[in-house]
C-alpha cells in the first residue's frame, strides 16, 4: 500500500493519514471522517475511504 497516495482530493488526505487514524482508534467511516475530514467536502471517495477503513481494521483485529 501507498501510504503516500492521495485519497481525498478535497483535504489532500493520505491513505497513511487514514492509516494512522484507524491505529489511534478510529473504526467507521465516521471516526475517520471526524480525524482526517476525508469525504467531508464533495463526498467523491466516500466509497474509497470506507473500503480502506473496513479493510485496516480488519487487518488491525488479525
Amino acid at each position: 500500500m501507498n501510504l503516500d497516495e492521495i485519497v481525498c482530493n478535497c483535504t489532500g488526505v493520505t491513505k497513511g493519514m487514514i492509516k494512522e487514524a484507524v491505529e489511534a482508534g478510529a473504526s467507521t467511516l465516521e471516526d475517520v471522517q471526524e480525524a482526517t475530514g476525508a469525504g467531508t467536502v464533495c463526498g467523491a471517495c466516500l466509497e474509497d475511504v470506507k473500503n480502506l477503513v473496513e479493510a485496516l481494521v480488519k487487518e488491525q483485529s488479525r
